[in-house]
C-alpha cells in the first residue's frame, strides 16, 4: 500500500526523538540541550499525528463514499461518442470493468491512468479495483455530439430551421422544415447515425390547398341517313320493300301472310298479320289508296351540339383525401333470387352520378405542391340504357382521369386532355335494283354519321388560410341579390325575378370590393373573372361604377358538320 506524505514525517520524528534519547543517556549533549530537542520533537509530532488523523479520516471517509456508504455521492464522467477521456485513479490498477461494453470501452495507458472510449450513445459504471480489492467506481455518461450532428444537418437541408437536444438515450429534434421530402431524409439520415431520436419538425409555409379542376367538353355530330319501305296491293298479286335501319330491321315492319291453321288448298286467303303503323324512325310517308300503294321514307339530316363545363373547387389539408360530389343517385334494380320455393325478388341500389372530385395534395416547400387529382363527370344517357323486368336502367355517360402531378401555387395544369373524330357509313341495298340509277333509291338505304369530341381537365392549385371574418353572416353570398317578382312581373311581363336587385350592406360592398369581387356580373361570369386585369382603383375613383366583364355566349357552331362530305 502506498505510504502517505503524513506518515513519513511521524516516522522521520519518531527517530529524530529516540536519537535524542540516546545522545542524553550517552551524555554526549548538554541536557538542557537534549531535553529541549526532545520537547521540540514531541510538540511536532503531536502536531504530525493530528494531521496524520485527520489525513486518514478524510481517505476513509473517501474509502466509505466510493464503497457505497449512506453518504455516497456519484462520481460523473461525461464522454462524448467516438471520443475519449483520461481517467487517473487513486492508486496503481489491476483490473477494471465496464457495466455495458456497448457503450463505452478502456484502455489502460499506465497503472494508475485509464482511457475511457464513448462507443455508443447511453450510460454505464466505471470499476476498477486494486492489489487490496478496493473499489473505485465512477459513473460514465456517452453523449452525441449535437453540435456536429446539427453542422451536418444544416448543410444537407438547406433552410431548414433545427434544434437538437437529448433526453437520456434519445435525440430530439425540433424546428421547420422548408420541403416535406426533408423529413423522410431527415429520418434515414438519423438512422444511419444508429441513434435513437423523435422526429418533432414540422413543415414552414401555408398547409392547406385549395383545387380549382375545369372539366370542358365540345361534341359535335351530324347525320345524314335516306332509306324507303314501300309496298303495292293488287288484285293478283302484292309486292314491298322492307330495307333495313342500322340496327338491321325494317324502317317501317310490314308483316302479310296466311294466318296459321289455314287449309292448304288454291287461293289461300293472304291478310295483314299486324297493324301497320307508322314507325318512329320514319320522316315522311303517303298512300294512295285508289293505287293500292303506300310508302315510308326515312330522310333526315341532323346536327347535333353539346358543350360541358363543369368547375369543381375544393379544399384539404396537406396529407389528407378529400371528396367532392355535386350530383345525385339514380335506382338501378338488382333480381334477387329467393330462399323459399325459388321465388325472384328484386331489390333497389343507388348509383352516384355528376361531377366527383377527389383529390390528396401534399405541400414540400417553396410553394410547390404534389397532387393527386381524379376528377369524374358523369350524366344519365338512353344510350345504351337496358329494360329489366319493366324496369329501365339508364347508362352513364362518363368523363374521368385520374393522375399525379407537381405544380405551383398558383399554377394551371392541363392534366388529361382527347381529341376523337369518328365516321361511320352504311348502304343496304338490294342486290342489282339498288345498283339502278335514280330508281335505285327505292330499293336501297344509306347513312352517314359524322362526331367530334374535344376535352380537357385543367387543374389549378393553390396555397390559401382561411378568412378571419368579425361576423360571417354579413358575407355576400351566390344569389344574395334576388327579388321574387311582384304580381305585374310575374304575370303580366312573365318574369321570375324582380328587375329590382336586393341591396347589400355598406359592409358587403367593402368586402367584395377588397376581395376584387365586385366585377362579377352574371352566371358564368367566374369562368371569365381572370381573362382582364383589374381596374386601378384610386381614392377619387370610388364613387365611379365598378368595371363588369359579361361573357360572351357560345354560339354552338354545328354548321361545321352539317354539309361534311362522305369520305
Amino acid at each position: 500500500m502506498t505510504e502517505k506524505p503524513s506518515d513519513r514525517r511521524l516516522r522521520a520524528l519518531s527517530v529524530a526523538i529516540a536519537t535524542s534519547l540516546r545522545q542524553w543517556k550517552a551524555r554526549s549533549c548538554p541536557p538542557r540541550y537534549c531535553w529541549a530537542s526532545i520537547v521540540a520533537l514531541v510538540a511536532a509530532m503531536t502536531i504530525g499525528g493530528a494531521a496524520a488523523y485527520h489525513e486518514r479520516a478524510a481517505a476513509a471517509e473517501e474509502t466509505a463514499i466510493v464503497a457505497g456508504t449512506p453518504k455516497e455521492r456519484v462520481v460523473s464522467l461525461a464522454i462524448v461518442v467516438g471520443q475519449s477521456e483520461v481517467v487517473e485513479a487513486p492508486w496503481p490498477v489491476v483490473r477494471v470493468s465496464v457495466t455495458d461494453p456497448g457503450v463505452a470501452d478502456t484502455k489502460g495507458l499506465t497503472p494508475e491512468k485509464i482511457l475511457v472510449m464513448g462507443k455508443a450513445v447511453g450510460s454505464t459504471d466505471l470499476l476498477m479495483w486494486n492489489r487490496d480489492e478496493e473499489l473505485w467506481r465512477a459513473k460514465v455518461t456517452v453523449t452525441a455530439d449535437l453540435s456536429q450532428m446539427l453542422r451536418e444537418l444544416e448543410n444537407l437541408f438547406p433552410g431548414a430551421r433545427l434544434k437538437l437536444m437529448q433526453s437520456g438515450e434519445t435525440i430530439v429534434v425540433h424546428g421547420l422544415l422548408p420541403r416535406a421530402e426533408y423529413a423522410q431524409q431527415m429520418q434515414r439520415f438519423m438512422e444511419s447515425k444508429q441513434v435513437k431520436f423523435v422526429d418533432m419538425t414540422s413543415l414552414a409555409g401555408v398547409q392547406q390547398v385549395q383545387l380549382q379542376v375545369r372539366v370542358a367538353e365540345v361534341s359535335r355530330q351530324a347525320l345524314r341517313t335516306l332509306g324507303i319501305n314501300a309496298f303495292y296491293l293488287g288484285e293478283d298479286a302484292f309486292i314491298g320493300s322492307t330495307i333495313g335501319s342500322e340496327s338491321g330491321g325494317a324502317i317501317n315492319p310490314i308483316s302479310i301472310g296466311v294466318p296459321a291453321g289455314t287449309l292448304a288448298r288454291p287461293n289461300p286467303p293472304f291478310q295483314f298479320t299486324q297493324a301497320v303503323n307508322v314507325s318512329s324512325s320514319v320522316t315522311l310517308f303517303a298512300g294512295f289508296p285508289n293505287q293500292d300503294f303506300q310508302i315510308f321514307l326515312q330522310a333526315l339530316a341532323e346536327n347535333q351540339y353539346l358543350r360541358l363545363l363543369a368547375e369543381p373547387t375544393l379544399t384539404a389539408l396537406s396529407g389528407e383525401d378529400a371528396s367532392f360530389l355535386a350530383g345525385g343517385e339514380f335506382p338501378i334494380p338488382v333480381v334477387q333470387s329467393g330462399a323459399v320455393g325459388g321465388s325472384t325478388a328484386i331489390s333497389i341500389e343507388y348509383k352516384e352520378f355528376g361531377v366527383r372530385l377527389g383529390f390528396r395534395p401534399t405541400v414540400l416547400g417553396d410553394g410547390t405542391i404534389r397532387l393527386y387529382v381524379a376528377p369524374e363527370v358523369s350524366a344519365l344517357s338512353d344510350v345504351g340504357a337496358v329494360v329489366i323486368q319493366g324496369f329501365r336502367v339508364p347508362a352513364l355517360v362518363t368523363r374521368r382521369a385520374e393522375t399525379t402531378l407537381e405544380l405551383k401555387s398558383g399554377q394551371t395544369f392541363g392534366m388529361a386532355g382527347l381529341i376523337n373524330r369518328t365516321s361511320t357509313a352504311r348502304n343496304s341495298r338490294v342486290p342489282g335494283l339498288g345498283d339502278l340509277p335514280v330508281i335505285g333509291a327505292l330499293f336501297r338505304s344509306v347513312r352517314y354519321e359524322q362526331g367530334e369530341t374535344e376535352l380537357v381537365v385543367m387543374v389549378t392549385a393553390s396555397l390559401v388560410e382561411p378568412m378571419s371574418v368579425a361576423n360571417p353572416q354579413e358575407l355576400p353570398l351566390p344569389g344574395i341579390t334576388h327579388r321574387p317578382p311582384d304580381d305585374w312581373e310575374l304575370y303580366a311581363m312573365g318574369t321570375t325575378e324582380s328587375a329590382t336587385r336586393a341591396k347589400l350592406s355598406p359592409l358587403q360592398m367593402k368586402w367584395l370590393k377588397e376581395a376584387g369581387f365586385d366585377r362579377l356580373r352574371g352566371p358564368g361570369a367566374w369562368a371569365t373573372y381572370g381573362s382582364r386585369p383589374s381596374p386601378v382603383r384610386t381614392p377619387a375613383a370610388s364613387t365611379t361604377q365598378p368595371a363588369t366583364i359579361e361573357p360572351k355566349p357560345v354560339q354552338p357552331d354545328g354548321a361545321s358538320l352539317r354539309n361534311a362530305p362522305a369520305q
